[in-house]
């Protein structure tokens, strides 16, 4: 029903009403994550307006296709990319989204087939990750290819990606350095309480990453602002309970006044 929705009026109405109530809901319940959950719906809104007209957005983790939907409703001449995992995910969007270039696989830094672990209640879970022992019967395990960004992409305008792959977000950056590197993308990436130790997959390894490709982590609420950028105790810190948020922003350092102002012109800041 939900994907069914996306892209029609009455789905963004109720998308709008599911936010309002969930903000509300949270904030007389739960009132000390409604920062997180303010944050959260923020990156979803910046994220789906950012990337430039006419240039290349990459969503890795498509899921139902709500970001797509986002992006082609703010403007249809953005050429999108989207990688999905799950074969039947991958079906239901080439239907939905005829327009969309999609890649059947996971994305890593090492290349092979792989496990992946389908999440039989909620498919937003699913992961290259193997579920912990009390999960299993929940979980079912299917072989998918697993390749590297930098060969899957040959686009030479990609303006803005959106990673939301459920821990392993650092592979898929390894897996991506040239075209970090050749063509400096604004990246929002989800970043969850836990630690992925064994693949090295740890929060320390990702600020360090990104910040040896020259790029600064921001909070959503922070990148129309003054502000330099998390620190990596900040970064480590800001994951701790209430978290600060869930999706964070990796900015080139150089495009950092020009991503605030268009941040400022999307949420009609004034100057």
């Amino acid at each position: 029903m939900k994907q069914l929705l996306l892209g029609s009026v009455l789905g963004r109405y109720a998308l709008s009403f599911r936010d309002t109530f969930d903000i509300l809901h949270t904030a007389y319940f739960n009132p000390e994550n409604i920062g997180t959950l303010a944050n959260d719906q923020l990156a979803s809104n910046l994220v789906t307006k950012l990337c430039q007209p006419n240039k290349t957005f990459i969503d890795v983790g498509a899921h139902i296709g709500s970001i797509i939907s986002g992006v082609m409703d703010h403007d249809s001449s953005i050429k999108i990319i989207a990688i999905e995992a799950m074969p039947d995910k991958i079906r239901n969007l080439r239907r939905k989204f005829p327009s969309v270039e999609f890649h059947d696989c996971a994305v890593g830094e090492t290349p092979g087939d792989v496990s992946f672990f389908v999440n039989k209640k909620l498919s937003g879970y699913s992961s290259l990750i193997k579920p912990e022992d009390n999960n299993r019967g929940e979980v079912s395990e299917i072989r998918v290819p697993l390749k590297k960004v930098d060969d899957l992409i040959t686009s030479k305008d990609v303006d803005v990606i959106k990673i939301d792959v459920e821990g392993v977000e650092l592979g898929v950056l390894r897996g991506a350095v040239n075209l970090l590197k050749n063509l400096r993308p604004v990246i929002m990436f989800e970043s969850g309480p836990q630690s992925n130790d064994d693949l090295g997959y740890t929060k320390e390894a990702m600020h360090q990453f990104l910040t040896a490709n020259d790029y600064v982590v921001l909070i959503p609420i922070r990148i129309a602002h003054n502000d330099p950028g998390l620190s990596e105790n900040q970064f480590v810190e800001a994951h701790l309970y209430p978290r600060r948020t869930t999706n964070y922003f990796a900015v080139p350092k150089e495009r950092r006044d020009e991503i605030r102002e268009r941040v400022r012109s999307i949420l009609k800041l004034s100057k």
